[in-house]
């Protein structure tokens, strides 16, 4: 008996030690002719981000504890693969990036799922086409009808997966329906006007708006849904805004005022990180915008990103030393660093080839660009198109004749100058004395009176 009893112990240490690895997620993969060093993993709600090294071999793997069960996007920089991940899965994906559409491959648990995610974004461009003018261009009834054989076809798709799990069909479901209310929406509130260019077009009294009989309150679909997460980020947007122009405040204030107010944490937290995130570089009053936001956060992980941010816009105030390129590729030929326009005014446009605002600045730009080309001011724009949108920009730019030093950041959106400025829109417009200190790291557009006033000033 003596000896049975730290067998027993083994067997149960054995025991524990198997439930605790059912706990892991194993994710890995192998991307042919790889281009990258990393692969982000990125749950769908925001709540989770890790990055994964990618082998020379293209081969990578890791190992995920105690993840929500819900879809992760897994991005290459160019490519995103959805997939559906919960404790205890083994889920491997394998793809060649140059003909990424046709290699995908989905093996192990959950490869249903994630084969039905693709198909279904497939089935909705199918239906919808590839033209969007087009798709919200349409009469209203058309649209409707389209919008409805979208969500029909889609339905049918899910069905004929037999072996996706009822609890996920079910979310489904509401997902297709949530897709379908923001395509309404989106037709209603400014994409039809916006297409036909008519700022007057109404929708009839008929029109199904799903938005007014839906709850914004679904932890379950906030978490799952990234259809219903962008319905309610807009729901607690408009209310904001409406807030702001019934009492007459400030739009930041208004935003707080209606964020403190949502009653599920999780959907709180979220709302107020993603508006503050993306608004913090614009404020005038950083230290109480950054302030409130913390008081009214719960996440940790989000108030680390916001406290980074926050740090350093403290240091690209007006005076300040400003942050560096360094041997961006000059569209040109050769490469070109800010230090080479000391000694000159630097006026510096960051956008990129598929940006609409962006595009719509430049005849401005050029005007700009004719009234000071004898004067000690240098406008150079950075594009911060993939690699993927590396050919547009090189045809844009030639084909619109762009003027100034056109330059390409090296890494997007995670290069080091568009990370220290905290740009998180663009167009973004960079002021720079000759000196290489910051002006205004929010300068005016060239379409706005306020940007030659601020030259004239500076005596130009």
């Amino acid at each position: 008996m003596k000896n049975l009893f730290p067998i027993l112990i083994l067997l149960i240490l054995g025991a524990c030690s198997q439930q605790e690895e059912k706990k892991d997620a194993l994710i890995s993969g192998k991307v042919l002719d790889p281009e990258t060093k990393t692969m982000a993993l990125i749950s769908v709600n925001g709540e989770f981000r890790k990055e994964i090294p990618v082998n020379e071999n293209g081969t990578f793997s890791d190992t995920l504890r105690n993840i929500q069960h819900i879809p992760y996007r897994l991005a290459d920089g160019i490519n995103n693969i959805l997939l559906y991940l919960e404790n205890g899965y083994n889920v491997h994906v394998k793809y060649n990036p140059k003909d990424f559409k046709n290699t995908l491959v989905f093996q192990g648990d959950g490869a249903a799922i994630d084969r039905y995610y693709v198909q279904k974004q497939n089935k909705y461009q199918e239906v919808a086409g590839n033209d969007f003018k087009s798709f919200y261009a349409q009469e209203e009834s058309d649209f409707v009808a389209k919008v409805n054989e979208m969500s029909t076809a889609v339905e049918n798709l899910l069905d004929s997966f037999d072996s996706i799990p009822e609890n996920i069909r079910e979310k489904e479901k509401r997902d297709i329906d949530h897709y379908s209310t923001t395509l309404l929406g989106e037709y209603k509130d400014f994409a039809h006007a916006a297409v036909t260019e008519d700022p007057d077009f109404k929708v009839s009294e008929s029109f199904p708006d799903k938005r007014k009989e839906m709850s914004f309150l679904n932890q379950e679909d906030f978490d799952y849904s990234v259809m219903y997460k962008s319905l309610v980020h807009r729901h607690y947007q408009d209310q904001a805004k409406e807030l702001a122009k019934n009492d007459s405040i400030d739009n930041n204030e208004a935003f707080f005022k209606i964020v403190e107010q949502i009653p599920v944490e999780n959907i709180r937290n979220s709302i107020v990180h993603r508006g503050v995130l993306g608004n913090i570089p614009y404020t005038k009053d950083l230290d109480g915008y950054y302030n409130k936001f913390m008081s009214i956060s719960t996440n940790d992980t989000h108030k680390e990103e916001i406290t980074d941010s926050y740090n350093k816009l403290k240091k690209i105030v007006p005076g300040a030393i400003s942050p560096a390129f360094e041997a961006y590729e000059n569209h040109a030929g050769g490469e070109s660093s800010l230090s080479d326009f000391k000694g000159k005014y630097v006026y510096i446009d960051v956008w990129a080839s598929w940006c609409g605002p962006c595009i719509k600045e430049i005849p401005s730009l050029k005007e700009v660009e004719k009234s000071y080309h004898d004067k000690n001011i240098e406008f150079v724009s950075i594009s911060i198109d993939t690699r993927r949108s590396y050919d547009a920009w090189q045809k844009m730019v030639t084909d619109k004749a762009l003027g100034g030093t056109q330059l390409i950041a090296d890494k997007a959106w995670e290069s080091d100058f568009v990370q220290d400025y905290q740009i998180k829109g663009i167009p973004r417009f960079i002021l720079i004395d000759p000196d290489g200190k910051i002006v205004n790291a929010n300068a005016p557009r060239p379409s706005s009176e306020a940007l030659k006033t601020t030259l004239t000033e500076l005596g130009l």
